[in-house]
């Protein structure tokens, strides 16, 4: 069934008339094209700004207060600080070890302030929809408690606590202070991302290994299964664990370091089930009368597997890869539950489980956490059902 024939396309117009399946499909799709540019949604930067004429893009590029009209080379971390406010006010920072390394004073910016007043500047900010990042801290003159706090206001031994709505945060903070909001659009991003990467690498390497030893069959096929058997059948999530830890332990990983490490270790198990599937297509098809035809013509073998066997043994493929993206979402979500996975500050759906899980009466962690998995996963479910019922072959069209 070759990508674009009549019988694949006729399967896609299966799928679409599963009004559920379809539905799921274009709901995943939205959730995840929405996230995608979470820098815009969620930021603790501004998108844009604007100092005394010029135009700056913080979210994307970091500024020094030279940068942006002053006279020191002190980078701007911070934009609700009170060092950039009062440079707003015509001050300039001027760089100061005791407030860097919090002896005197500390402010977010590691600078202080000079107390020469000045001319104000016309400042002008376009800021996300949710004025924190995943990552994002800072004192609040309005939140007394700003870890662990709750959206809504309440009240602590009849006295009232103010939510932390009025400073942005949604859905609260997490113990460590951060936004729980900016941490779930983040966190669904990466989750999905790492799910569509897993999927497509796991489907790639499993399909190689597969289709060589279907075809090839003799003693590549014995070899491979009695290799598949061997790796196999250590226990995937100890063998896991055992690499996360023993590769976190050597330290000096980014976050980006740290989830390609991760990445790597999946893929290291993640391709069997494939194989497995793959191996049975090519080995029926390698006895197959249009086999034999392209044998008999000269074609090679490389030419046989994936110009005329590869494209008739795509219902695997597609079949398997909804369920192989809720896969990798899980063994993701999994790990950072049990505490080897990410580490934080990095978003993190499974951490934000573990949050929940430790502080059980932080509702507005676990709720919308939970909600939002299996959200996911229920679309992912749906959408493998109707892949599955659409390209079964043993179903009619």
């Amino acid at each position: 069934m070759a990508l674009l024939s009549p019988e694949f396309r006729s399967r896609c117009r299966k799928f679409r008339q599963n009004r559920k399946s379809f539905r799921s499909l274009v709901l995943l799709l939205v959730i995840f094209l929405v996230t995608l540019p979470a820098e815009l949604l969620c930021n603790d930067k501004p998108l844009i700004l604007r100092v005394d004429g010029g135009w700056f893009f913080p979210a994307f590029r970091t500024y020094t207060y030279r940068d942006l009209g002053g006279d020191r080379d002190v980078p701007v971390i911070s934009y609700r600080s009170r060092t950039f406010r009062q440079f707003t006010d015509g001050r300039m920072p001027i760089l100061d070890p005791g407030v860097m390394y919090r002896r005197v004073d500390p402010d977010v910016d590691g600078a202080s302030p000079s107390p020469t007043p000045g001319r104000p500047r016309k400042v002008w900010m376009l800021h996300a929809p949710v004025r924190h990042s995943h990552k994002s801290y800072y004192d609040s003159d309005k939140l007394a408690l700003q870890c662990m706090a709750n959206p809504l206001p309440h009240h602590v031994d009849g006295s009232p606590v103010p939510g932390a709505i009025k400073e942005g945060h949604y859905l609260g903070t997490d113990k460590y202070g951060k936004d729980v909001l900016a941490r779930l659009v983040y966190g669904v991003r990466l989750s999905l991302l790492f799910g569509f990467a897993l999927a497509f690498t796991s489907t790639v390497i499993g399909c190689i290994l597969g289709a060589l030893q279907g075809y090839f069959g003799g003693i590549v096929d014995l070899a491979g299964q009695r290799f598949t058997e061997i790796w196999g059948s250590i226990p995937r999530l100890m063998l896991m664990m055992m690499l996360s830890d023993f590769v976190s332990r050597r330290g000096g990983l980014s976050d980006f370091g740290h989830v390609m490490m991760l990445f790597l270790i999946l893929n290291l198990t993640s391709w069997m089930g494939m194989a497995g599937h793959m191996r049975a297509m090519f080995l029926r098809a390698r006895n197959q009368d249009y086999v034999k035809a392209a044998k008999s013509l000269g074609a090679s073998d490389r030419r046989i597997m994936w110009i005329h066997i590869l494209p008739n043994s795509l219902t695997p493929i597609v079949t398997f890869l909804p369920f192989a993206v809720s896969g990798g979402v899980m063994a993701l979500v999994g790990l950072d539950f049990l505490g080897f996975g990410l580490d934080y500050p990095t978003p993190s759906l499974g951490e934000m489980l573990s949050q929940g899980q430790e502080n059980i009466g932080a509702w507005w962690i676990i709720v919308p956490t939970f909600i939002t998995l299996s959200a996911m996963l229920i679309l992912l479910t749906f959408i493998g059902d109707g892949v599955r019922n659409a390209f079964d072959p043993r179903q009619k069209s």
